[in-house]
């Protein structure tokens, strides 16, 4: 039943009923005095009725007010409560109110069964499906924020472990990627051995298969493959599938709680979501390479290695600190391709880039800089140092049996190589053409030499 609605306030509307009550007491109260023997004289009359009047006022006035201080505080507590979260997600910044409710600040205490203490725990579950609804949104973004911002495979990795771990009750994890038919850690944190990881039968029936796996612990049991800083209580082996392709699996362990609704949500998420971003990523890595790379050779091309020794020239330039570079060229090239036709030709070519690879150092690089002639980039080395690595690929090149059929095909190369800053040069440009004037005087003096510019000494055999 619902008693008729007098205003706009509830309260007002109890304290006009409670003193219609009173003022019903009041008008009755002599009447049942009367009723109980009492003498009508004494009972019936104005001054007894403006006394029951009065003191049912007063017990009508009294029920206000006590109901007023004992539910009403609660009321109006959930209601500022409530209008701060109503606020707070209007101003879109739901996500600093959450961070100042942690630890109960801001949950209601449940006092009561009836519908007041309903009311409060209702409002205190709400708070907190709003808490992790919005929390899940935040990690969701920053997430959506890292696989478009990162096309690097191992950036984009060791990125998702680390918000996994920073947002959920995961305290370990581990993303391992199919790679030339070998499964390779990609990125890790919190796991001692995580080359193990590899041997795991779990883990390879998830990269090859695309199983799930999840496997909970006893307390004080270590999984075997899976050594992390802590005893796990639960492991969760993720594939990374993109199209039916099985790209890796990401693996992930809690600590002493076990995984939360939420945590386990996440961690679906990122594995489903991961497999189009390594996609990407990969595709990305092999258009890089594709774009640095020369396709015959498999060495830097042109284009990208002017980038690389432009930046190389530039910090050598500030710094003040040693680069050379040498350029090195097939000898008689033509009549190699002129005798024995361009296959052969190319042939030659890959095997001189393949030595030239071989005899690099940490830090330096070779380029084909054009048809039978490559550029090597030599950082922190003098000319000094340069000419001994020149003089080593020479021998090398010279001692390397080169045949077409029953047919041996001499090979030999010239090299050219200016040191900086020994040789003060404005641009590495004027680097390189110093180099290339040093080989022309190589190729002049004789071809299988190694000659730095500036000098008249003659390296050969």
């Amino acid at each position: 039943m619902q008693i008729p609605r007098l205003t706009k306030s509830i309260f007002l509307d109890q304290f006009l009923y409670m003193q219609m009550i009173g003022v019903i007491i009041g008008l009755s109260f002599p009447l049942i005095l009367v009723g109980y023997g009492f003498p009508e004289r004494e009972v019936l009359t104005w001054q007894f009725f403006l006394i029951t009047q009065v003191a049912g006022q007063m017990v009508g006035l009294i029920s206000y007010v006590m109901i007023s201080m004992v539910i009403r505080p609660h009321l109006k507590q959930l209601a500022m409560k409530m209008q701060d979260i109503a606020n707070s997600l209007q101003d879109k910044d739901f996500i600093d109110y959450s961070v100042k409710c942690h630890h109960q600040l801001c949950n209601m205490d449940v006092i009561s069964n009836d519908e007041i203490g309903v009311s409060a725990h209702a409002y205190n579950q709400l708070l907190e499906a709003l808490i992790d609804s919005h929390e899940s949104e935040e990690v969701f973004n920053k997430f959506t924020k890292v696989m478009s911002a990162n096309l690097e495979v191992s950036t984009l990795s060791e990125k998702t472990i680390e918000l996994l771990v920073k947002s959920t009750k995961i305290e370990a994890a581990a993303i391992l990627l199919f790679k030339h038919g070998e499964v390779k850690v990609e990125a890790t944190q919190g796991i001692l051995h995580p080359e193990s990881l590899t041997e795991h039968s779990s883990i390879l029936d998830a990269v090859v298969k695309g199983k799930a796996q999840r496997i909970t612990l006893p307390k004080q049991i270590q999984l075997d493959g899976v050594l992390t800083h802590f005893t796990p209580s639960e492991v969760f082996v993720e594939p990374i599938e993109f199209k039916g392709s099985h790209l890796g699996v990401l693996v992930a362990a809690t600590g002493a709680k076990t995984a939360d609704d939420r945590t386990n949500s996440t961690l679906h998420l990122f594995a489903r979501s991961m497999g189009l971003a390594l996609n990407n990523a990969l595709i990305h890595t092999k258009f890089q390479r594709l774009a640095a790379y020369d396709g015959l050779t498999n060495v830097y091309n042109r284009r990208f290695g002017m980038t690389r020794l432009k930046e190389d020239f530039a910090r050598a330039s500030r710094e003040q600190s040693q680069l050379s570079v040498m350029m090195v060229d097939i000898d008689h090239f033509k009549k190699i391709n002129d005798n024995y036709g361009h296959l052969v030709g190319d042939k030659a070519i890959r095997l001189i880039a393949s030595i030239l690879k071989n005899t690099l150092r940490d830090g330096d690089i070779v380029i084909r800089y054009g048809g039978e002639e490559f550029l090597m980039i030599l950082q922190g080395a003098n000319t000094k140092d340069a000419l001994q690595v020149s003089e080593k690929i020479r021998h090398q090149v010279q001692d390397t049996i080169f045949s077409e059929g029953e047919q041996q095909i001499s090979l030999t190369i010239s090299v050219g190589v200016c040191g900086f800053p020994e040789i003060q040069v404005a641009d590495e440009v004027m680097l390189i053409d110093k180099a290339d004037q040093a080989l022309y005087q190589a190729k002049q003096s004789g071809r299988n030499k190694a000659i730095a510019y500036g000098s008249s000494l003659e390296n050969s055999d």
